[in-house]
């Protein structure tokens, strides 16, 4: 009975985490009417990603797109919907709408995916979504040119405290002292960014150094060690040699 009920039980986790706008790890949903301001000067950039700590704020170009799709995986390795929020739409003419401005620009969750509805086929979509810890994980929603800015105080130069995917990048400051990464044609399914502080590299460092002294001083005893077992060895007395027949005088009688 009690491997049947955790069969069952198994089986309504399986079905939960596939189930269509909601997994075990939490919904997709996210308030699509809230306030951000965003950069709308892209210059010619696809995605414009801004991090400043716990979130982030994206501006994509679209081109002849009517819908644009948006989706993050969960801990299952499961694509999910990506929870957006401040949900914006800039036409060609530079004119900002959001969704209760315009009833054509909204968001509607499916079983994989969040879908935006553009009220325009050609523009500027803008959204926020949250971000983890010193990390940025982004699917990458368009092909070309991406952009990503860390938060201030971040860097992104020793690995192995940052990682940055795809390669092929150039990094440059801006004005407020922040790094920026740029991609000239990203063609890979994401994006990730892991930076660190200046102070991590420091405990890195300092830890790096503690682990070296503490090996050495770990060889360092052994090697000691095995010098005393020699030497006690050699206190014992001198080795005897079985093995010798320089002294044997022979048979008896055979003097």
């Amino acid at each position: 009975m009690t491997r049947r009920r955790l069969l069952a039980f198994g089986l309504v986790v399986a079905f939960v985490a596939l189930a269509g706008c909601s997994s075990v790890f939490g919904s997709g949903g996210g308030d699509a009417a809230a306030n951000a301001s965003y950069d709308w000067e892209t210059n010619g950039t696809n995605a414009t990603i801004n991090v400043t700590g716990g979130r982030y704020t994206a501006v994509y170009n679209v081109s002849n797109e009517s819908t644009f799709p948006v989706f993050q995986r969960n801990e299952l390795g499961q694509n999910q919907p990506l929870p957006v929020s401040a949900l914006q739409f800039q036409y060609p003419n530079g004119t900002v709408v959001t969704p209760s401005e315009s009833s054509g620009l909204n968001v509607t969750s499916e079983r994989e995916r969040a879908v935006i509805n553009l009220p325009a086929k050609n523009g500027k979509v803008a959204f926020t979504a949250s971000a983890q810890g010193k990390r940025l994980g982004t699917r990458t929603f368009v092909e070309g040119t991406y952009e990503v800015t860390i938060p201030k105080g971040m860097r992104v130069d020793y690995e192995p405290l940052a990682r940055v995917s795809p390669g092929g990048y150039t990094a440059d400051r801006t004005a407020d002292d922040r790094v920026r990464l740029t991609w000239e044609n990203v063609d890979s399914s994401s994006v990730v960014v892991r930076y660190y502080l200046q102070r991590d590299l420091y405990l890195f460092i300092a830890g790096a150094a503690v682990l070296v002294l503490v090996a050495a001083g770990g060889a360092l005893y052994y090697l000691r060690q095995i010098k005393e077992l020699e030497r006690q060895r050699k206190d014992v007395g001198p080795d005897i040699d079985t093995g010798s027949v320089d002294d044997d005088d022979g048979p008896p009688g055979f003097g």
